[in-house]
C-alpha cells in the first residue's frame, strides 16, 4: 500500500509539474545496422537522457516501477533473432522507496534486437513502441510510450530457401529443433499472393463506435441479452405512475446504461487487458458463473421472483446493477467479437477508444429497448397485454434456461472433463422443450399463472413447432449432425454413441503430429484454429464438414488438423514464445496453438483455416466463417490443385 500512494502521488506531482514544463527528459534514436553475419540485422535503440533523470531498465521486479519494454507490432520482411538486450551495463543498487533492488540508466542507454531477413524479400517495415519511466531526484514521470517506425529496402539476394523460426519459438532452455521450428515460419506474405489482402489497421473514432455498434446489433440477435429486455419491460410496468414519471424513469435508465457500461468496460481492460472480453467466454469461473446466472434469470421470468428488480427510492443504484449486469451478459455471447474492435479502438486512444466502441455497442441495446419501454408504459397495460407479456416471459424463460447449458457444455469442453456429453445435453433439451409444449397448450402452469380455458390459435401453433423441434433433437442422441442448431449444441466429438460417423486416421488434434503425418502420406493439410467456446466452429463443422461431398474431400484427399485455441491441457514442458519480440510463457495447449496463429499467420480470429504443404507452406488464402457450400469446395478443390501441380 505504501508504494502504492507513493507512486500515485509521484504521479500527481508530476502531471501538475510536467503540463506547463512539457519536459522530455528521455529521447530515443532507432536505426537498422547490418552485420557480418549474411541475412541478418540489427535494430538499435538509443535512449539520450538529460540532466538528473534516469531510465529504468528491462525486466524490473514485480511491484517497482515500470520496466523499459520494446513492443513489435508489425514485422514484414523478417523475423525477430533472440531476445533484445543491453549494450551498456545499467546502474544496479537498492532503491529505499520501492524497497527492492533496481536497474537504471544515466545519461544514455542502448539496447540491440537481432532480426533474421526473410528469403525473397524486397524491404524490411518493422513498426512498434516502447514503454519506459524516468525518474529523478524529486518525482517520477508516468510510464511513457514512444512510437517508432523503421523501413529498409533489401539490395541482397540472400541464399537460403527456408527462413528460421527460432526468434519466434524456443522450447524451455534453448533447447531448438530446426525442422519442427521450420513449421512456424510466418507466411502471411505469401498467402496474399493467393488474394488474400493485408487485414485493413485504418481506424478513427467514427469508426471505432460504428463497431460498437454493429457488435450491440449483434448482440440483439444472440439470447444472452433477451432477459434484460423483458426484465426491463416487466418492472417498468410494475413501477409506472404517471406518463412524464415513466419516460422520466425510462430517460434515466437510458443515460446511465449509456454511461456505466462503458465504464464498466474500460475498468475490466484496465485491470486485466484487452484479453479479458476473449477470456471471460473460455474460463471455467465465468462459464459456471454464466450458467448460475442464466438460471436465476429464467427462474425469474418463469415466476419465482415477483418483485421488480427496480426500486422507486434506488431508482440510480439499480440502474447501475442493471448496466454491470448487461456488460456481464453481452461479454458471454460477443466478448470475442467486441474484445477484437476494443483492440483496434486502443490504437486510437487508450481510454476514448474504447469508451466509443462500447458506447457504440450499448447505444445499440438501449435505443430499441427505450423505444419499448415507452410503448408499452406510454398506456396503462389492459388483462390483455398483460397475459402477452406474461407469456413471453414463459417462454423466454424456456429458452434462457435451455441456454445456461451451453456455458456448462463450454466449460466441459475446454477442461476435457467429458462430464456433459453430447447425449446428455440433447436429452435435458428435449425435456425442456417438451415442457413448453406441454406449457403452450395450457397443460402445465405456474404459480402466478392466470387460467385459460381456452388456448389461442397462435399458442397452438407456437406448440406445434416446439414438439416439432423437440423431435428434430431426436436423431442426435444417435448421432445426427442436428446442423440448424450445430452453433449451441456440443460437437459430434463430444458424442460417445455415434451411428453417423467413424473414426478417421487423418484428423488430428495437434499441430505436430499431423504435420508428421502429412509427410507420410504426401497429402494437403487442412488447418482449423478453432475453440470450444466459437459456436461459428461449431456451425461450420456441422452444417458444412458433413455435406457428403465435402466431407469425402476430407476424409479422402486431406489431413485434418483441427486446433483449439481454448484448450486448457497442460503442456509437458513449458514453452517460451516471442510473440511480436515480448517473450510469453506457455503452459497449455491452447496458448501454444493461439501463439502458432499469431506468428504463422498474423492472425487472432477463430474459425480460421488454411490449406498448407507438408513442409508448412501455405495452398491457399485464409478461409473465415461460411457455410455456403459451394464456395467451401472451391476453396478445397483449388488447394487441392496447387498441390498437385507442386508435386509434379
Amino acid at each position: 500500500m505504501k508504494k502504492i500512494i507513493v507512486l500515485l502521488v509521484s504521479f500527481l506531482i508530476t502531471g501538475i509539474y510536467a503540463l506547463p514544463q512539457k519536459a522530455e527528459p528521455v529521447k530515443w534514436d532507432t536505426q537498422i545496422n547490418s552485420t557480418e553475419k549474411e541475412g541478418f540485422r540489427e535494430i538499435v535503440f538509443s535512449a539520450h537522457i538529460s540532466g538528473e533523470w534516469h531510465l529504468f531498465g528491462i525486466q524490473l521486479p514485480e511491484g517497482g516501477p515500470h520496466s523499459t519494454v520494446f513492443i513489435f507490432d508489425k514485422i514484414e520482411g523478417a523475423v525477430l533473432s533472440g531476445n533484445i538486450h543491453e549494450i551498456n551495463r545499467p546502474i544496479e543498487e537498492y532503491n529505499p522507496l520501492f524497497e527492492m533492488n533496481l536497474k537504471w540508466y544515466n545519461h544514455s542507454a542502448r539496447f540491440i534486437q537481432g532480426i533474421e531477413i526473410i528469403p525473397g524479400s524486397e524491404k524490411i517495415l518493422i513498426e512498434g513502441h516502447i514503454e519506459y519511466q524516468a525518474c529523478n531526484n524529486v518525482t517520477c514521470l508516468p510510464p511513457t510510450r514512444y512510437n517508432f517506425t523503421l523501413e529498409e529496402t533489401i539490395n541482397e539476394t540472400l541464399q537460403n530457401s527456408e527462413t528460421s523460426a527460432s526468434s519466434a519459438i524456443a522450447p524451455k532452455h534453448e533447447r531448438l529443433n530446426k525442422a519442427y521450428l521450420n513449421m512456424w515460419k510466418p507466411v502471411k506474405r505469401q498467402m496474399e499472393e493467393f488474394g488474400e489482402s493485408p487485414a485493413s489497421t485504418e481506424i478513427s473514432y467514427r469508426k471505432a463506435y460504428v463497431n460498437g455498434f454493429k457488435g450491440g446489433l449483434l448482440s440483439l440477435l444472440t439470447p444472452c441479452l433477451w432477459p434484460m429486455i423483458l426484465m426491463s419491460i416487466y418492472s417498468f410496468q410494475q413501477q409506472r405512475t404517471s406518463r412524464r414519471r415513466s419516460l422520466f424513469r425510462i430517460l434515466l435508465y437510458s443515460i446511465t446504461l449509456l454511461i456505466v457500461f462503458p465504464l464498466c468496460g474500460i475498468l475490466l481492460s484496465s485491470i486485466f487487458g484487452i484479453q479479458i472480453f476473449y477470456q471471460f467466454t473460455t474460463n471455467l469461473i465465468s462459464n459456471l458463473f454464466l450458467f448460475i446466472l442464466f438460471v436465476i434469470l429464467a427462474a425469474f421470468l418463469l415466476g419465482a421472483f415477483q418483485s421488480s428488480i427496480i426500486s422507486k427510492k434506488k431508482a440510480v443504484g439499480n440502474f447501475i446493477g442493471l448496466s454491470i449486469l448487461t456488460v456481464l451478459l453481452s461479454l458471454s455471447c460477443t466478448g470475442s467479437y467486441i474484445g477484437s474492435y476494443l483492440t483496434q479502438a486502443a490504437s486510437l486512444h487508450p481510454i476514448l477508444g474504447p469508451f466509443l466502441t462500447l458506447n457504440g455497442f450499448v447505444s445499440a441495446f438501449v435505443l430499441p429497448v427505450a423505444i419499448i419501454l415507452i410503448f408499452t408504459t406510454w398506456n396503462l397495460a389492459t388483462p390483455k397485454q398483460a397475459h402477452r407479456l406474461l407469456l413471453l416471459n414463459r417462454i423466454t424463460g424456456f429458452f434462457i434456461l435451455a441456454y445456461s447449458l451451453t456455458f456448462l457444455s463450454i466449460a466441459d469442453l475446454i477442461y476435457g472433463k467429458h462430464l456433459l456429453n453430447r447425449e446428455i445435453f440433447l436429452v435435458l433439451w428435449i425435456i425442456i422443450f417438451s415442457f413448453l409444449g406441454i406449457y403452450l397448450i395450457g397443460k402445465l402452469k405456474f404459480t402466478h399463472d392466470q387460467e385459460t380455458p381456452a388456448i389461442s390459435v397462435g399458442r397452438f401453433f407456437l406448440a406445434i413447432l416446439t414438439f416439432s423441434f423437440t423431435l428434430y433433437m431426436v436423431p442426435g442422441l444417435l448421432g445426427a449432425p442436428l446442423k440448424e442448431i450445430g452453433a449451441l449444441v456440443p460437437p459430434l466429438y463430444a458424442q460417445d454413441f455415434n451411428l453417423y460417423t467413424k473414426d478417421f486416421d487423418n484428423h488430428f488434434d495437434s499441430y505436430d503430429e499431423g504435420m508428421e503425418y502429412a509427410k507420410s502420406s504426401e497429402k494437403p493439410v487442412l488447418l482449423e484454429f478453432s475453440g470450444y467456446g466459437c459456436a461459428e466452429s461449431r456451425k461450420m463443422e456441422a452444417s458444412v464438414w458433413t455435406y457428403p461431398r465435402i466431407k469425402h474431400l476430407l476424409d479422402q484427399e486431406f489431413v485434418v488438423i483441427r486446433l483449439m485455441v481454448d484448450d486448457k491441457t497442460k503442456l509437458p514442458e513449458t514453452e517460451i514464445i516471442s510473440i511480436d519480440g515480448k517473450p510469453t510463457e506457455i503452459t497449455t495447449f491452447g496458448e501454444k496453438w493461439l501463439a502458432l496463429q499469431q506468428i504463422k499467420f498474423r492472425s487472432e480470429s477463430q474459425p480460421y483455416q488454411v490449406i498448407l504443404t507438408p513442409k508448412g507452406d501455405p495452398l491457399s488464402s485464409a478461409y473465415g466463417y461460411s457455410i455456403d457450400i459451394k464456395q467451401y469446395i472451391n476453396f478445397l478443390n483449388n488447394g487441392l490443385i496447387r498441390f498437385k501441380q507442386q508435386s509434379k
